[in-house]
């Protein structure tokens, strides 16, 4: 597995190195945004680790470039404080986030489960397609597609496995809790910010930019459900 490892603390870079060489990943390092955008340009990664916090172009810059042309996992690491710059990170598209100072234990659990969802989602052949009807949405299964009215929806493979649960399960409502389980095969200690980006960039998605969802029901209290039809 490769992976861009975008971070300008030197004493963070190398123990992230090193430690995942040590599991086998191929790490390749920048340390400002605009050598982080050119060599995502020039090689293929299976995964971003990036640092918000840059010289040149901002962490944000580069989320903004990646998601323009990848639907690659990225991993946003943001200070402890900095609240407004995971929902940032989040609302541009990253996947997941950790908070430094960060274990490289729970570094290496998200990665394994964001490139896990990222494989499934690309791997597929669609040799026997699984179509889900909801509403005006076709949901392919098999290839990991979704389309409205015969136009394909951009989504990234979270957002993906998100509307596939909920279709497929429709009327049953899932707490955030279990939600988070099964989508990010992780445990959920209170991880709103994440879950409640991808529920909200997929609503809008969904809606064209429009403020009424007619897709995904909040239960106030509770989680989230798609109607059933």
């Amino acid at each position: 597995m490769n992976v861009l490892l975008v971070e300008d603390d030197k004493n963070i870079r190398e123990m992230v190195c090193d430690f995942l060489a040590v599991e086998n990943y191929n790490v390749i390092t920048a340390i400002d945004g605009q050598t982080a955008i050119d060599l995502f340009k020039a090689h293929p990664f299976d995964i971003v680790l990036l640092d918000l916090m840059l010289p040149k172009s901002s962490g944000l810059e580069v989320l903004k470039y990646i998601r323009s042309v990848s639907v690659i996992p990225v991993i946003i690491a943001t200070a402890k404080d900095s609240d407004t710059d995971k929902m940032l990170g989040l609302n541009l598209g990253a996947d997941d986030y950790v908070t430094k100072p960060f274990s490289l234990v729970e570094l290496l659990a998200r990665m394994k489960a964001n490139i896990r969802r990222a494989t499934v989602y690309s791997s597929a052949d669609g040799s026997h397609d699984q179509i889900i009807k909801y509403k005006d949405l076709t949901i392919n299964v098999s290839e990991y597609k979704v389309s409205q009215n015969g136009t394909d929806l951009n989504l990234t493979h979270t957002e993906f496995e998100i509307i596939r649960l909920l279709a497929t399960n429709q009327g049953r409502a899932f707490s955030k809790e279990q939600l988070y389980n099964i989508i990010w095969k992780d445990a959920y200690y209170g991880n709103e910010n994440v879950l409640n980006t991808h529920i909200n960039r997929l609503r809008n998605k969904l809606s064209g930019g429009r403020e009424k969802n007619t897709y995904i029901k909040t239960l106030w209290g509770i989680g989230y459900k798609m109607e059933e039809e």
